[in-house]
């Protein structure tokens, strides 16, 4: 008989145990590290058990092995610390899409055809432009359904019309951008294909997912440090330092410098961060 459990939305889904495998894998464990641990984890199950204490069993196994990998597995949940507010989170893909080659603005104002418009992310690369609007959700209990991609095209519609009247036009407008931290409906996938808006959401789409670009190069937030605490992650943000990657960049006295942490704090959070974004 199937084992059901249930998931942040509150629905029922089977337990396969390959899908906690292949998480595991990614966040850094071996195949057979990962297979150890889930078939742990699976006798400990009982019937209707949740998502959430499903992967704090996995989580808690993981640390006894290997901290980096207890770290990397800790990604969704590092995002969702990145609140209460959205700011951070549209400060963060920016980042993101900086390593991937982009020139971005966070927060600009365009014209539209009918009215004023400020955008989260404003992207540019290889003379193409992209209108990148983000959705942030401080939990996974309710995904990001088809209203908001309707708004968000809708805006980017508008912007389209009043640039397409502008007599310079150097660079393309290329596309409007659905971003968010948690899943999208099927509907607002849907109508995504239909006219052409992107998402980049939570797994989707499968090969340039949120998950994907940040595991590709590494680009964890600051929020995924072990040791890192409220006080210290409000200093980080005051000064910019939005990537685990970002202090693992810089040697331990220019860190300290830069974020004005103590020394002692600084020490852990920079020996944390080299773990992470430089151990294969």
């Amino acid at each position: 008989m199937a084992l059901t459990i249930t998931k942040a939305s509150g629905k029922t889904e089977e337990f396969y145990i390959q899908k906690l495998v292949d998480s595991l894998i990614r966040s850094g464990a071996s195949e057979d590290l990962a297979w150890d641990i889930a078939k742990k984890v699976e006798i400990q199950i009982t019937p209707a058990s949740h998502t959430k204490h499903i992967f704090r069993m996995a989580k808690r196994l993981l640390r006894q092995y290997n901290r980096v990998s207890d770290m990397r597995y800790s990604i969704k949940k590092s995002i969702y610390s990145l609140g209460p507010a959205g700011y951070q989170f549209e400060k963060y893909f920016a980042r993101i899409l900086m390593e991937y080659g982009y020139s971005v603005e966070t927060n600009r104002t365009l014209n539209g055809f009918c009215i004023t418009h400020e955008v989260d992310v404003f992207a540019s690369r290889d003379n193409k432009v992209f209108v990148i609007e983000c959705k942030y959700h401080s939990n996974s209990s309710n995904p990001t359904d088809v209203k908001v991609a309707l708004y968000i095209y809708s805006r980017f519609t508008d912007i389209r019309k009043a640039y397409e009247l502008l007599p310079d036009k150097s660079l393309l407008l290329q596309q409007g951008w659905l971003v968010t931290n948690t899943r999208c409906t099927t509907d607002a996938r849907k109508f995504a294909e239909c006219v052409g808006l992107k998402i980049v959401s939570w797994k989707y789409p499968e090969k340039e997912s949120l998950e994907k670009l940040i595991e590709n190069k590494r680009l964890y937030p600051v929020t995924i440090l072990s040791s890192i605490r409220k006080n210290s992650l409000e200093i980080l943000f005051s000064n910019d330092i939005l990537l685990a990657k970002d202090i693992a960049d810089m040697d331990e006295q220019t860190f300290r410098n830069r974020s004005g942490l103590d020394g002692n704090i600084a020490r852990i959070l920079k020996k944390e961060a080299d773990e992470l974004c430089i151990c294969p």
